[in-house]
């Protein structure tokens, strides 16, 4: 199964490519499908190539030493994924698994390499997704070393936001996922989450959530748990 030119459009990472720039790419692109629980590579795994996902959800993870999960991040349609591991030694860095049924690109590594060779706008494009990469990067490990959990889940709360365009969403992973992607055990989730709830600052239905008071959550993701207690 080929990718279409309509679905190598709606990629941000391709955005700026004309129509002869996305004919190269699609030419060496392979569609991925798989489904919920499938895994699409695991830690030290040779690198095929970057990844990009079309449909659903994939989850990038590690695994510590005592056998647990703890997500890095959680990839939506439009993103990219593995695409530092392209230029490093070694094999993957991480396992990244369907949380749904889903359907991802596959830019084989040689193949796309020769592409950022030849044409610099590819090669910008692709210097931009690694900078978002690396910005992900930075503020994860700033939340998980100097943010406590209600500061790491107001960001959570803020940058989802940002990312949907709107203050209310329903939540796509479920509570112990979030836990593991905020650094913290699902209990102490819960009861933040019952903190935020009960002094006004969201409201949680099932998996509805919405932003209530948007300041409060900025000023807890900036300060901490001033105004929890």
């Amino acid at each position: 199964m080929e990718v279409t030119p309509k679905e190598l459009r709606g990629i941000p990472l391709f955005a700026g490519l004309d129509e002869t720039q996305l004919e190269r790419v699609r030419a060496i692109a392979r569609v991925v499908e798989v489904k919920r629980r499938d895994v699409i590579f695991r830690e030290g795994d040779p690198v095929e190539g970057i990844f990009i996902l079309l449909r659903g959800r994939v989850k990038l993870y590690r695994l510590g030493a005592d056998g647990r999960e703890h997500i890095l991040h959680v990839v939506r349609p439009g993103q990219t994924f593995a695409e530092a591991a392209v230029f490093m030694p070694g094999g993957y860095p991480a396992f990244a698994e369907a949380l749904e049924k889903s359907r991802a690109l596959l830019l084989p590594k040689a193949a796309f390499m020769g592409l950022l060779r030849d044409d610099p706008a590819i090669s910008l494009a692709m210097i931009a997704a690694l900078s978002r990469y690396l910005r992900q990067f930075v503020d994860r490990i700033e939340d998980l070393s100097l943010k406590d959990v209600p500061a790491r889940l107001a960001r959570w709360f803020l940058s989802t936001s940002r990312e949907k365009g709107r203050d209310f969403w329903d939540l796509d992973i479920t509570k112990a996922e979030l836990a593991s992607q905020l650094g913290t055990a699902g209990e102490t989730l819960s009861r933040t989450l019952r903190k935020f709830r009960e002094a006004g600052w969201i409201e949680v239905r099932g998996r509805f959530v919405k932003i209530l008071d948007r300041g409060a959550l900025e000023a807890v993701a900036e300060g901490g748990e001033t105004g929890l207690r």
